[in-house]
C-alpha cells in the first residue's frame, strides 16, 4: 500500500513530528509512505524526514490549474493508493485531483477552524462533497471532532496525535540534576518551561505578565523553548517588565528533552490548539502541567488528572503558577508516574500508526 503524505513547507511541528517518529513502523502494516511538501521550499525540517526514511517531493503551490495537474500527474505516476491531506489550505482541490488520478483520500483536520459567514458556509459544502466522494475525515482530538460537527455537520474518526515516547522517558535523578545545571539553575529556582514558537496564539505575552505578576516569588525562572519573532518582541517585554534575568530564551531546539528535564512545571498558554503534541510530550516525562482552558487543551482533562487549568490571561495565569508552586515532592511523583502510565496507553506512535493503518485498509476495502 502506498501513501502520499500532503503537507505545507515541511518544518518542526505538528505531523511532521509525528511522521518522524512513526516512521519505522509503517512497514510492519505492509505500508509504504512518501511526503510531499507544497511550500514555497521543502522546508527545514525536509532533511530530517528523509534521514528517518521517507521520499520527500516538492511542488511548489501556485493555486493555478498548472500546480494540480502536476500534482495529479505525481499521484498517478507515484501509484499512490491513498493521499493523506493534511493541510486546510487548497484540501477542497486536492481531494479532487487525488481521486481524479486514481486514489482513494484520507483527510486529517489538526484544528479547530473558527470559519464563519460564506467561508464556513463554503468549507462546510466542500467537506460534505468531498465525504459524499468516499474521503475519509479524521480529527485529532475531542474538541476538532466536535468543531468539524457542529460548525460544518460533518462526521469524523478520531485519531488521537502521538509523541516519540521511547525518546521522552522520565529522567533519572542524575539527568534531572545534569539538566538543571546545564542551564545554570539552583536548587531553590522553580522552572517553568515552555514549548512554542513565539505566535500571537501562544499567548507568551500572558505568560511573561504571570511572572511580573509573582516577583514576590524570586524562585520562578521561565525556559522559553522556541523560534523568537523577527523583532525580538517577546524578549523586550521581558526587559520592559523586568523580569529579563529570570526568563531564557532557548530558541527552537531539536530535541527539547533537556528543557524538559530541567523544568518543574510544563506551562502552555495558548489561545487555542488542536490537540498539541508539545503537551503530549511534556506529560510524558511526567511533569505537572498548566493549560488554558481552551479548545484543544481542555481535552487533556479527560486523561491526564490534576491538570491545573487557567483563563488565558496573565492574572490567570498567575494563580495557577502559585497553585503549581505548592505541590509537593510526594504529589509530584505520583502524578510523574501515573501520567506516564497514560501517555503509554493513548499516546504512543504505536498506537497511532495501528489506527491510521487500519483507517488505510478500510478505505480500500482490505
Amino acid at each position: 500500500m502506498k501513501v502520499l503524505h500532503v503537507l505545507n513547507e515541511l518544518k518542526p511541528s505538528g505531523a511532521e513530528i509525528m511522521l518522524r517518529s512513526a516512521a519505522p513502523l509503517w512497514s510492519g502494516y505492509g505500508v509504504c509512505c512518501d511526503i510531499l511538501s507544497t511550500g514555497p521550499t521543502p522546508g527545514p525540517f525536509a532533511p530530517a524526514l528523509v534521514e528517518a526514511g521517507y521520499d520527500v517531493h516538492h511542488l511548489r503551490n501556485s493555486r493555478t490549474p498548472i500546480f494540480l495537474r502536476q500534482f495529479a500527474t505525481l499521484v498517478r505516476s507515484g501509484d499512490y493508493d491513498i493521499v493523506h491531506q493534511h493541510a486546510e489550505g487548497m484540501s477542497f482541490w486536492f481531494g479532487l485531483m487525488s481521486i481524479w488520478a486514481g486514489a482513494s483520500v484520507l483527510r486529517t483536520i489538526h484544528s479547530s477552524f473558527s470559519f464563519d459567514g460564506w467561508l464556513r458556509f463554503r468549507r462546510g459544502l466542500q467537506r460534505r462533497l468531498l465525504n459524499n466522494l468516499g474521503v475519509h475525515f479524521v480529527t485529532i482530538g475531542d474538541s476538532v471532532r466536535n468543531n468539524e460537527l457542529k460548525r460544518f455537520g460533518l462526521e469524523s474518526t478520531l485519531i488521537l496525535n502521538w509523541a516519540d515516547l521511547t525518546h521522552l522517558e522520565p529522567p533519572s535523578p542524575a539527568e534531572r540534576e545534569a539538566a538543571r545545571a546545564e542551564w545554570g539553575f539552583r536548587d531553590e529556582d522553580f522552572v517553568v518551561v515552555s514549548v512554542g514558537n513565539c505566535a500571537t496564539v501562544k499567548n507568551h505575552g500572558a505568560m511573561l505578565h504571570s511572572l511580573a505578576l509573582n516577583s514576590d516569588l524570586g524562585q520562578f525562572r521561565y525556559l522559553h523553548v522556541g523560534m523568537e519573532d523577527t523583532v525580538g518582541s517577546e524578549r523586550q517585554l521581558a526587559r520592559k517588565l523586568g523580569i529579563e534575568q529570570q526568563v531564557i530564551f532557548t530558541g527552537w531546539l531539536d530535541d527539547p528533552r533537556l528543557a524538559l528535564y530541567a523544568a518543574d512545571v510544563y506551562v502552555m498558554p495558548s489561545l487555542y490548539e488542536g490537540f498539541s503534541i508539545a503537551a503530549v510530550e511534556a506529560l510524558s516525562i511526567g511533569l505537572p502541567a498548566i493549560l488554558t482552558e481552551v479548545s484543544g487543551l481542555i481535552d487533556f482533562r479527560a486523561y491526564f488528572p490534576g491538570l491545573i487549568y487557567a483563563t488565558p490571561d496573565a492574572d490567570g495565569l498567575a494563580v495557577a503558577l502559585r497553585t503549581s508552586f505548592s505541590i509537593d515532592s510526594v504529589q509530584r511523583k505520583l502524578i510523574a508516574r501515573e501520567y506516564r502510565h497514560t501517555a503509554l496507553k493513548y499516546f504512543s506512535p504505536e498506537r497511532g500508526v495501528a489506527e491510521y493503518c487500519a483507517a488505510y485498509s478500510s478505505l480500500l476495502g482490505r
